[in-house]
């Protein structure tokens, strides 16, 4: 497994495991991850430990639709682009910033490739939304959660109308569970 983690094609024993299983097999992986630009600067500009830096703002946004960001996750994503890029020296943006907002992207890339999966299982009607921690939520998460606005059940959304994270540049406060139309009856 360290083998595939660290790029390596040929691995040694075949990679197996949960990680591996849920994973998407080497054959369907893309080259360029979902990250439109306007959410990349939505979640920029919320996150504010960044400085306003177009050049900084590029690579960045370069480095998270890499194929590999989600196979080398965040930490190790900032520790080698800080390594090849001089983040430091360049920016002034030290490695914990900028890993701190990779997991951000990291979870919202995730989230997405999860919503655009169920979308194609049969018999999926929507998302149900619970909070991650619901002790921690804000009265906008609670009304999200609470809501019943489409005649599904509390927090439940039809794929055409799934929320955005109600706070860019923090991780998102929900759980998402795909919801089937025989769950409904």
């Amino acid at each position: 497994m360290w083998n595939w983690l660290l790029g390596r094609t040929e691995p040694v024993v075949p990679p197996s495991g949960v990680v591996i299983d849920a994973g998407i097999p080497a054959q369907d992986r893309v080259a360029e991850l979902p990250l439109p630009e306007p959410l990349f600067i939505l979640h920029y500009n919320g996150f504010g430990l960044l400085p306003e830096n177009p050049e900084l703002r590029q690579i960045l946004l370069e480095t998270a639709r890499s194929g590999d960001f989600l196979r080398d996750m965040p930490r190790v994503s900032a520790q080698q682009l800080a390594a090849r890029a001089g983040l430091r020296v360049r920016f002034g943006v030290d490695v914990d910033t900028v890993a701190r907002f990779f997991r951000v992207l990291h979870a919202e890339i995730t989230r997405r490739m999860y919503v655009e999966a169920a979308r194609q299982r049969e018999g999926a009607v929507g998302l149900r939304l619970t909070l991650l921690k619901p002790e921690t939520a804000t009265p906008e998460d609670q009304a999200i959660v609470n809501a019943d606005t489409h005649g599904l059940g509390a927090g439940v959304y039809p794929f055409t109308h799934i929320p955005e994270n109600p706070h860019p540049g923090t991780e998102n406060p929900f759980i998402i569970r795909v919801v089937m139309k025989k769950d409904l009856v």
